[in-house]
């Protein structure tokens, strides 16, 4: 999936820093509204056109997927070992 969008190498130095630029206060999760300027930001890659709905939507699929031990919140090795997968993961 993320390799047809042109990510398949993606460093765990890359992911660091992206969990780093979210991760506001420094206590090694992204949460609240650190999420939602997550879930905004990558929304804002893919669509155009959304609306609150959308977000509260792509927001409950990306814990769903990324919040393994179901806190609400993501942590960095959750983030981590979700996107490596995806880079990772031949293109169907």
């Amino acid at each position: 999936m993320l390799n047809s969008m042109g990510c398949s190498s993606i460093t765990s130095q890359d992911l660091d820093r992206v969990f780093q630029l979210y991760d506001e206060d420094g206590n090694n999760v992204i949460e609240e509204e650190e999420l939602d300027g997550f879930v905004k930001d990558l929304m804002d890659l893919v669509r155009k056109d959304y609306d609150n709905e959308d977000l509260q939507q792509f927001k409950q699929s990306l814990l769903s997927g990324c919040d393994l031990n179901r806190d609400k919140r993501i942590s960095k090795s959750e983030l981590k070992m979700v996107l490596l997968a995806l880079s990772q993961a031949p293109d169907p």
